[in-house]
Formats: structure tokens, C-alpha cells, sequence
């Protein structure tokens, strides 16, 4: 074999090898993205408990729902803690359950308001395995000030119907307080505290009268007006006696 057809068989070769190497790597990047493919899937299918919006104003309340978003294997029981990250804009007023739980343990409030526990069981099997938007439970907020606060999450327990406990994921919701709800009325509230100050400051302009009528009729006895007929019988007698001495 020549020289030159030596180096044609290597270039052939290594031109091969390239090929089968290039072919392996594709094999290997098709097969990564489908396992990538398959981790985003499972990991968007991951029960998420939320908890929804609500806006209310500083002397109102809004109820908001904590909603776990699905259940492939059903649901059993939770035990589960809601926060609110600032009781001084809002706190939590009450809760309660959807009559799907039939053993329940009632909502346990903190003395602040800031948090609340809740804690329900599936006794009849009503979220039944791949069920979707199962609300978990219901919470009555009441505003405090203006401003936003979070509610955030702390799953303590969930429990599936086969008995295998899973660990769901959790969203925050938002509650806005607006301003008072009283606040349009204030003006007329002033208007009505404006009046009763003008109706109350009519007696007394009734009172300062009558005392300057007072002072008028004290002036007048002092002789600023006509004297009265016995003091006038008085300055007679007075001038008949004082006449006859000097008679």
C-alpha cells in the first residue's frame, strides 16, 4: 500500500469517528433536554396551597381563601399555620372551614391577630385523588390602617388518602387596606359639630343680652334715666324745707 492510500484510509477513519462521535452527542443533549422537559413538568404538577387577594378598607374586613391548587393522591387531613407579616395594617378576624371536612379543630387565633391555625381531616373521602382547587379553608381579615400586608404560609402536616404524607408548596396573597370608609363622611361630621357649636352659642348670645338688659335697667335706677315718683316727692319735701328756712 502507497503512501497516499494509507492517508486516505486515515482521513476516512477519523472522519467516521467524528461522525459517530457528533451522533452521540446529539443523542446525549436530545435525552438532557427531555429530562429537563420532564423535571419542569413535575415540578409545575406540585400541589401548591394559595392563599387569594383581598382588599378592604381601614374599618372594613375581606375574607380571603387558602386554596390548595391540586391533590393526585386526595387529600386526608392538613395542619397547616397562615401569618400575617404585619398586624398593625391588618389582622386576622376570624376563619373557618368548607363542610366537605367533617372533623375539624377550631381555628386558633393568635392574640395579636397575626397568625392563625388551622388543622381539618377528610372523613367522608371528599377530595378524591387528582382533584384541583380544593379550598382549604376561609380567613376574615380586618383592616387596620392603609397600606398592604402579606400573608404567607407554613404547611405543618398534609396527609394523602393512602396515607403517605407529601410537601406542598406555598404562594403568599396580598391584602391593600385603603383609607377609612368614614373618610368622605368627615366633612359633614365637621359641618354637624359646626352647627351644634352655633346652636349652642345661641344661648349664650341670648344670656349676654339679657345681661346687658340688666345693666341697662342698673343704670337707669342710678339716674341715667327719669327719676321714679317717690324720689321725686323726696327732692319736693326736700326744697319745701329748705325754702321756709330761709324764710
Amino acid at each position: 500500500m502507497t503512501r497516499s492510500t494509507r492517508s486516505l484510509s486515515i482521513l476516512a477513519d477519523t472522519r467516521r469517528r467524528g461522525a459517530a462521535i457528533a451522533v452521540v452527542l446529539a443523542v446525549l443533549a436530545l435525552l438532557g433536554a427531555v429530562a429537563a422537559a420532564g423535571t419542569a413538568t413535575a415540578q409545575s404538577d406540585q400541589p401548591t396551597i394559595v392563599v387569594t387577594d383581598g382588599t378592604t378598607t381601614a374599618d372594613g374586613t375581606t375574607t380571603v381563601g387558602v386554596v390548595l391548587t391540586s391533590a393526585p393522591n386526595g387529600l386526608a387531613g392538613y395542619y397547616l399555620e397562615l401569618t400575617v407579616q404585619n398586624p398593625e395594617v391588618a389582622h386576622i378576624d376570624a376563619a373557618g372551614y368548607p363542610d366537605q371536612f367533617g372533623l375539624t379543630s377550631d381555628p386558633v387565633v393568635g392574640a395579636d391577630g397575626a397568625t392563625v391555625t388551622l388543622e381539618a381531616a377528610d372523613m367522608e373521602g371528599a377530595i378524591e385523588p387528582g382533584a384541583t382547587d380544593v379550598t382549604l379553608a376561609t380567613v376574615t381579615v380586618a383592616g387596620a390602617a392603609p397600606g398592604e400586608v402579606e400573608l404567607s404560609l407554613e404547611p405543618q402536616q398534609f396527609d394523602a388518602d393512602d396515607g403517605s404524607a407529601f410537601d406542598p408548596a406555598t404562594q403568599s396573597g396580598t391584602v391593600t387596606v385603603s383609607g377609612s370608609g368614614d373618610g368622605a363622611d368627615s366633612p359633614t361630621a365637621g359641618s354637624e359639630s359646626l352647627d351644634t357649636d352655633t346652636e349652642q352659642d345661641t344661648p349664650a348670645a341670648d344670656t349676654d343680652a339679657g345681661g346687658r338688659n340688666g345693666g341697662s335697667d342698673t343704670e337707669s335706677t342710678s339716674g341715667a334715666g327719669p327719676l321714679s315718683p317717690a324720689l321725686v316727692l323726696v327732692a319736693i319735701g326736700f326744697l319745701a324745707v329748705g325754702l321756709r328756712r330761709r324764710t
